[in-house]
């Protein structure tokens, strides 16, 4: 895009203004995409081909209002603060004034407020089906998505960002918040550095990095795991306190490796080390659904201890094959997302396929609280006069 700029420039001779016209060219190389949507907070990220400010007009309904950052770069972050919860707020972005790109996102909701969120992982190839998969998540509009890992294959190299995430989710990340969780493949390249570079994901863990983070969206709370290296003692000790102090009705975890998987990585030596390891933790802080990606499939567990087991692995790359287990309630070799929607003691899952077919349901439903009693207003007794009315005078010796 190219902005023709006036300026005006005295000459000599009063009254006499010379008009000079500077072009200077912008372009959009990467974004806008959303990060660390909050109730009332969210990231704006957009990236140019030469150094700018960055400007963010944001408001609900319109832009009432903006934030301008001066110094010139080519990586533009911008926190929009002070929003409200549950609205949907416009936005628009701007590098040395020329508008790049707009659109709109939702806060996060109140608990008393229903929402959706879409899941998929296993993407990162810029395959024809990510891109089918992609365009199903628009046309489902989520609040927000999870992603489960492998987000760029085949080792999470920086140079895989743009063709194999940014492209493919132009329009979804440009409208929704994406909250994502190592893979294997990601953590090849200097431990996942890419990965942290390019995204800005809550980093409220002891070591404050964000390889592993929690977060809270209406009434539920979500919480990512990065397990791509030893036994994580300290993981697992925040994992427990972060359950543990949480007092939203729903509980989520999302993470890579499944512990419970009917595809071929569910037969690997590893799995029944970290179940034995994750397992009672999830059972004991009563988690209700545990999200994973790693087999390239589409399976969901029967409940175990009351936990049920989602393993969301056909978001592009190719698919595997599955062969059901005991523990297993649906599975099924094939692309596609899932989507699940929270209306207060009630969470739906839909397993859909590109096509908008969906292939598996499940509702999972909780005993909710009892709502607060109104308080009772008791009316104040009214005095009714007939007129005249005399009273009594009482009179007090001096």
């Amino acid at each position: 895009m190219v902005e023709t700029v006036r300026r005006c420039a005295r000459s000599a001779w009063p009254g006499l203004v010379v008009l000079l016209f500077f072009t200077g060219s912008v372009t959009l190389t990467r974004g806008p995409y959303l990060q660390s949507v909050t109730a009332t907070s969210a990231i704006v990220i957009w990236r140019t081909d030469v150094p700018g400010n960055s400007r963010v007009d944001y408001g609900v309904g319109d832009y009432t209002y903006s934030i301008e950052l001066p110094d010139p770069t080519l990586e533009h972050v911008v926190t929009l603060t002070e929003l409200i919860t549950g609205t949907e707020v416009a936005y628009r972005v701007s590098t040395d004034g020329v508008e790049l790109a707009s659109g709109s996102f939702r806060t996060a909701t109140g608990p008393a407020q229903s929402f959706s969120f879409a899941v998929i992982g296993d993407s990162g190839i810029g395959s024809v089906k990510q891109y089918a998969v992609a365009d199903q998540m628009v046309a489902l509009d989520p609040h927000f998505v999870l992603h489960t890992g492998d987000v760029v294959y085949p080792d999470g190299q920086a140079q895989g960002y743009d063709p194999f995430f940014f492209q493919p989710y132009q329009a979804l990340a440009r409208r929704a918040p994406i909250f994502l969780s190592l893979g294997n493949h990601d953590y090849h390249t200097q431990r996942g550095q890419p990965y942290l570079d390019v995204f800005y994901l809550p980093h409220n863990n002891p070591a404050n990095t964000e390889r592993y983070y929690s977060f809270d969206w209406g009434n539920a709370h979500f919480t990512a795991l990065d397990f791509n290296t030893g036994p994580a003692v300290d993981q697992l000790a925040w994992l427990k306190d972060d359950l543990a102090s949480t007092h939203q009705l729903w509980k989520i975890v999302f993470y890579h490796q499944a512990i419970y998987s009917s595809g071929p990585h569910g037969h690997e030596g590893w799995v029944e080390a970290k179940r034995q390891l994750l397992a009672p933790i999830f059972e004991q802080q009563a988690v209700d659904l545990v999200i994973n990606g790693h087999d390239h499939d589409y399976e969901r567990t029967l409940p175990i201890n009351d936990v049920v087991y989602i393993v969301s692995g056909g978001g592009g790359a190719s698919v595997y094959k599955v062969e059901p287990q005991p523990f297993s309630a649906y599975a099924e070799t094939t692309h596609h997302t899932a989507f699940v929607t929270i209306e207060g003691c009630i969470l739906t899952v839909l397993a859909i396929k590109p096509d908008g077919t969906v292939f598996d349901a499940t509702t999972l439903t909780k005993a909710c609280p009892a709502p607060t009693p109104e308080p009772t207003l008791v009316p104040t007794p009214s005095l009714e006069f007939e007129w005249p009315v005399f009273l009594p005078v009482i009179w007090k010796a001096q």
